[in-house]
């Protein structure tokens, strides 16, 4: 009787193995357990409702589980943007005598200048995520929040605030890395933000490559669309992978484990 049923849900297309890409496709969201259960009761009811409402229900059930998840990525996205657009409009209406000062600190903030932007680009871009997929109670998020306001003040490159910004930021890190409560968040801030250092790294290595052997395209990006977009697309992978790996250890190290 059991294999006459398994034969029937092959043969009417709505009964899939437990190992099918669908069911794993759902188990990054739901969970293995909890997938399988989920596809299974799917099978079932589908015997009596057919192929299409399957696939309607298995769509539904796809969206309940990454709704978060896309929303957490357009705020993030756009929340990145919106800070450094703030930067900028900073830049431009402040007085540039002191930026252009010399000193040692002041040099050390100059030169790390590019690398604090891949930071701030990640800081801004891990914090607006993690609010909205964990809530701003989320230990997480709690700790990237003051890390990123310490880490933001040391990117306006103020005289002496910056650099007191940036002293602080490190004290708050190092005590976090000590604490036995507060170790675990700063473990994932740590990897989250090593992610977003090589993957913005990469990014800007492999495009001024891309540029400098293209010289046209560089001067004149608009008239080569499909450049543009291949810059665009491998800079917002870059930031995809900052989500992936907070999302994961995230999961790993603060979520408490179910067990099946």
């Amino acid at each position: 009787m059991g294999l006459r049923l398994i034969e029937a849900k092959l043969y009417k297309g709505v009964a899939m193995p437990n190992t099918s890409p669908a069911e794993l496709f759902l188990a990054l969201f739901a969970g293995p357990a909890r997938a399988a259960a989920i596809m299974g009761d799917l099978a079932e009811m589908a015997q009596a409702r057919g192929r299409v409402w399957f696939i309607a229900a298995y769509t539904r059930t796809l969206f309940t589980f990454t709704w978060r998840i896309v929303l957490a990525l357009f705020v993030a996205d756009v929340g990145r943007q919106l800070a450094f657009d703030t930067f900028h409009l900073y830049m431009r209406i402040t007085p540039a005598a002191w930026r252009n000062a010399t000193g040692s600190w002041i040099d050390l903030l100059n030169h790390t200048g590019p690398l604090l932007a891949c930071v701030m680009s990640t800081l801004w871009f891990a914090l607006f995520f993690a609010l909205v997929r964990y809530g701003r109670r989320d230990a997480f998020v709690r700790l990237t929040a003051l890390v990123t306001a310490g880490a933001f003040i040391a990117f306006l490159a103020i005289p002496w605030v910056s650099l007191a910004a940036a002293a602080a930021t490190l004290a708050l890190a190092c005590a976090a890395f000590l604490s036995h409560s507060w170790r675990k968040p700063f473990e994932v801030l740590a990897w989250t933000g090593a992610a977003g250092l090589l993957a913005l790294a990469a990014f800007t290595i492999l495009s001024r490559q891309f540029l400098s052997q293209h010289p046209a395209i560089a001067h004149s990006l608009s008239s080569h669309p499909l450049a543009a977009n291949a810059l665009v697309f491998s800079f917002q992978g870059s930031l995809l992978l900052v989500a992936i790996v907070c999302s994961r250890l995230h999961k790993l190290l603060l979520q408490p484990r179910t067990i099946a």
